[in-house]
């Protein structure tokens, strides 16, 4: 799995931390070093680099690298019995202007994955619509997302202009991000009917986030209509821009209030959409969605125990695939040294003219779908991650497959 792709990505990561030593005296590095710690009590698994690590960081450069792997076995229905094993290497550095060249509350972010699966679990395994694993891609060594971004007005106002994803931003719950089913990520409202910039694809963007107050907040995001598909866009580069592929604009309001946040945003897309049934074509669409996160016991700053609860609609039934969509959930944490534990749960409804497109094509699909997710994460050291989870999948959405009971185990460590 390892040798296909080389070490393309770590010889890029290299040349990232060797031009920024270049610029330093190296005497100033040695004397900075710390005393040496542990490997088990190190921030990241290959340390501070002599010194050298912090000493970058003093200097505004501050590359990383994380690797996240998982075991996925289908243990019971579905398609077939089977295991997928796979991983996804993320890379880049985050440079600080300020720090580099006096350039105040602006910094550089770039980020590239090396993805190494061989195959999809969920449509190979499974049959289901909400892919067992949010990491899940097509191998490749993929750049990301690029970006310069600025602060204004004491942090009042917060921009960013490059190559962008906007699941980054937009849609994001705190407890559900914990689950392992991509449903926990961008909504399948946005994901499933568009082909906006989202995870492992990014596009030309700009986002923006103004603070009303300290707890009411407004951000917008401007995205490349279609950023391709795995296939066509190998590289991460090869999106384009047109008239006809239009753009992704996302508005969120945003209100943090008695240990909740809550939500409210809405996608308008003015690329063109097709009809499932007539073949009609037209220009724009859109999609709205809420999110409700509340703590029970404790607070965003030391979360205890937690709901959530998300949801998307797309009114425009006729040229999507996902009508509507719902998630829920509760998450526990700090129990035992900062461990957490989730139970969550989801359900998407499929459009009617899609269903019966599919089904015109002689392919038999079902008309919703829904999963039941437990999972829990071990830290087991400032660099390391265990996530033991379970997922009991309800009407997978190929008819030929019966209901699934997937296992799986994620690692990840930060280098």
């Amino acid at each position: 799995m390892w040798g296909r792709i080389g070490l393309q990505p770590f010889v890029l990561y290299g040349l990232v931390c060797v031009a920024a030593f270049g610029a330093f005296d190296l005497n100033a590095v040695a004397s900075a070093a710390d005393q040496p710690k542990s490997w088990l009590d190190r921030d990241q698994f290959t340390g501070d680099w002599g010194g050298g690590r912090a000493a970058l960081a003093d200097r505004g450069v501050s590359p990383y690298i994380t690797w996240t792997s998982q075991i996925t076995r289908n243990l019971d229905g579905g398609l077939c019995i089977g295991t997928d094993v796979g991983g996804v290497v993320e890379f880049g550095a985050d440079l600080d202007l300020e720090k580099l060249g006096g350039w105040n509350g602006a910094m550089i972010h770039t980020s590239a994955f090396w993805i190494q699966y061989d195959d999809d679990p969920s449509a190979d395994v499974v049959g289901n619509f909400d892919e067992v694993s949010n990491f899940a891609a097509q191998r490749s060594v993929r750049f990301y997302q690029a970006y310069v971004k600025q602060n204004f007005f004491a942090g009042k106002v917060t921009a960013k202009i490059g190559q962008l994803a906007l699941d980054d931003d937009f849609m994001i719950s705190p407890q559900s991000a914990m689950f392992v089913n991509a449903s926990s990520g961008s909504l399948p409202v946005l994901s499933a009917n568009t082909k906006a910039p989202i995870y492992p694809l990014g596009a030309l963007g700009a986002w923006a986030q103004m603070n009303f107050t300290s707890t009411f907040r407004l951000q917008m995001g401007v995205y490349g209509g279609d950023a391709g598909t795995q296939s066509s866009n190998r590289d991460g580069f090869g999106y384009s821009l047109s008239l006809r592929q239009g753009a992704a604009m996302m508005t969120e309001l945003g209100l943090d209030q008695n240990g909740g946040t809550y939500k409210l945003g809405a996608l308008l897309h003015t690329g063109e959409f097709t009809d499932y049934l007539t073949g009609e074509v037209r220009s724009g669409n859109y999609s709205v969605y809420m999110v409700l996160d509340q703590m029970l016991i404790g607070n965003r700053e030391a979360p205890k125990l937690g709901v959530f609860l998300r949801s998307g609609l797309s009114p425009l039934v006729a040229f999507n695939e996902v009508d509507w969509y719902i998630d829920a959930g509760m998450t526990g944490q700090g129990l035992c040294d900062g461990d957490r534990v989730g139970i969550g749960c989801s359900h998407v409804s499929f459009g009617g003219p899609f269903v019966q497109s599919q089904r015109d094509a002689g392919i038999q699909v079902t008309n919703s779908e829904s999963v039941i997710e437990l999972s829990y994460q071990k830290q087991l050291t400032h660099w390391s991650m265990i996530q033991p989870d379970l997922q009991y999948v309800i009407n997978p959405q190929n008819a030929a497959a019966s209901n699934a009971l997937v296992a799986a185990i994620r690692t990840r460590i930060s280098f």
